[in-house]
C-alpha cells in the first residue's frame, strides 16, 4: 500500500482540532482553578468562624474537633437554627424572583 500524502485541508484540520483540543484543556484547567479558589476561601472562612465562637479550637486535635462539632451539629437548637437559615434563604430567593429579579 503506499502512503499518501495529506492534503492541505486535511493538515489544516489537524490543526484545528490540535488548537481546540489545547483550548479545552485550557478552560477545564481555569475551572478547576476557580473552583479550588471557591473552596479555600470557603474553608478559610468556615475557620475564622470557629475560631470566633470556639477561641480554643487550636487545643484540639482535629479529630477531636470532629467529635465536638459532629456532636454541636446533631443538637436540637443547631438542627432548628439550619433550619430556620435554610427557610430564610428561600423566602428571601422566591422575594428576589417575584420582584423580577431585582431587589
Amino acid at each position: 500500500m503506499e502512503k499518501k500524502e495529506k492534503s492541505a485541508q486535511e493538515l489544516q484540520a489537524e490543526e484545528a482540532f490540535r488548537k481546540a483540543k489545547a483550548n479545552l484543556a485550557m478552560v477545564r484547567q481555569k475551572e478547576r482553578k476557580k473552583l479550588r479558589k471557591e473552596q479555600e476561601r470557603c474553608k478559610y472562612m468556615m475557620g475564622g468562624i470557629i475560631h470566633k465562637y470556639f477561641p480554643e479550637c487550636y487545643d484540639f486535635t482535629e479529630l477531636e474537633l470532629n467529635r465536638i462539632i459532629a456532636c454541636a451539629f446533631k443538637s436540637r437548637d443547631v438542627q432548628n437554627m439550619v433550619a430556620a437559615v435554610i427557610r430564610e434563604r428561600q423566602e428571601s430567593e422566591e422575594g428576589f424572583e417575584e420582584k423580577g429579579g431585582r431587589e
